[in-house]
């Protein structure tokens, strides 16, 4: 059987492009097609991650079972894979999370790199080169004692827009610090255009 685990995974994603999805229709039609061949992709190399064969096996079930995926040749594809390897799960490769910031799905991102320590300023270099390849727009990086930030890494967007594209964020950076979880949040300000991220490394 799927763990609930891997199901929340799968509809979590659902939900989050959809989102991504319904943002885009703003700005047009090509970026909603992008938007749905990364929704089809996304959903299938989340039902990889799994270190179990007959995890993996079930995830892709389970992805043509509910129709989540919604381009009909991608659809018999997945289910035709699937199904070639019943007998044998473990021909079924693992596919590990993303190691690396994937290109914007917003228009003009933007990210600020905030540290309340100093031990931690020494991520800024790297994380600066890696997210302008990708190509973001990194403003600036600052040491910061704000009594308004909290200790704990975080990753702040300012308009409901970029949602998704902090979430993206948020996921690569917490793989990459090795943590359990790195919150998402909206915070309110006037002057923050879309496209506009923080990423905090706590103090």
């Amino acid at each position: 059987m799927t763990s609930d685990a891997t199901k929340t995974a799968i509809f979590g994603g659902l939900f989050a492009v959809l989102g991504a999805i319904g943002g885009a229709a703003v700005t047009g039609w090509a970026q909603v097609e992008l938007a749905r061949q990364k929704f089809n992709s996304d959903l299938v190399l989340k039902a990889l991650e799994s270190a179990s064969p007959e995890q993996r096996l079930e995830s892709l079930k389970l992805l043509t079972e509910t129709r989540l995926l919604k381009d009909k040749e991608i659809q018999e594809g997945v289910k035709a894979y699937a199904t070639s390897r019943e007998s044998n799960p473990a021909a079924i490769p693992q596919v590990l999370p993303t190691t690396s910031f994937a290109a914007p799905v917003i228009s003009n991102p933007r990210v600020y790199l905030l540290a309340g320590n100093s031990s931690k300023v020494s991520l800024f270099a790297a994380y600066k080169t890696q997210l302008e390849a990708a190509g973001y727009r990194v403003l600036g990086a600052k040491l910061l004692s704000d009594k308004g930030r909290p200790d704990a890494e975080e990753v702040r967007y300012f308009n409901a827009e970029d949602k998704v594209q902090a979430e993206r964020i948020a996921e690569v950076v917490k793989f990459k610090l090795s943590i359990s979880s790195l919150p998402v949040r909206l915070y309110e300000d006037s002057s923050a255009k879309p496209g506009y991220i923080e990423i905090w490394f706590g103090r």
